[in-house]
């Protein structure tokens, strides 16, 4: 093996585990409502995950980066609109909070 193939198996094989890890903090930021620091993992690996430099590109685990990507999108928007929706709702819920002293 050549010194050019041993750096693309490493490089390919951080991809992998960037899609893996990607894929499994996507998943998890739905276990926590605000798990937004999981949901930025799961974008920031993704995004490693599918870049194309440096070479070689990821091919086989290229659908588990995508859903994570997918999955740390999701409750970047869902939570932020929810909570315009039920401003309300929250106010009342830190007063009741706040009254709690």
């Amino acid at each position: 093996m050549d010194n050019t193939s041993t750096k693309q198996s490493i490089v390919l094989g951080q991809k992998y585990a960037f899609a893996t890890v990607s894929l499994v903090m996507g998943i998890a930021c739905f276990v926590s409502l605000l798990g937004m620091e999981k949901a930025i993992l799961a974008i920031v690996f993704a995004s490693l995950a599918l870049r194309g430099n440096p070479e070689p590109a990821l091919t086989e685990h290229r659908a588990w980066a995508k859903a994570g990507l997918v999955l740390g999108i999701l409750p970047l928007v869902i939570v932020p609109v929810l909570l315009i929706v039920n401003f309300e709702r929250v106010q009342q819920i830190i007063d009741v909070f706040s009254k709690l002293d």
